[in-house]
């Protein structure tokens, strides 16, 4: 997965890059959180295979409200 599809669905999904961070495990502070998903989105960071396929559920069923 690159950078660019993981924006997309954090996109299609209506989430910032906090509430993505947040529902993939990330803790901490929240800029922390928004700085590791925005190295993701801009491949300055390779995507875990986890965290790709993570996604791809998130964009086909939603992300659980409990992970918000």
């Amino acid at each position: 997965m690159t950078g660019a599809e993981m924006q997309a669905i954090r996109k299609r999904l209506g989430l910032s890059t906090v509430q993505l961070g947040r529902a993939i495990g990330y803790v901490g502070a929240d800029n922390t959180v928004s700085v590791t998903v925005r190295r993701y989105e801009s491949d300055g960071r390779d995507i875990p295979p986890w965290i790709a396929r993570l996604l791809i559920m998130f964009d086909r069923h939603g992300v659980p409200e409990e992970f918000k």
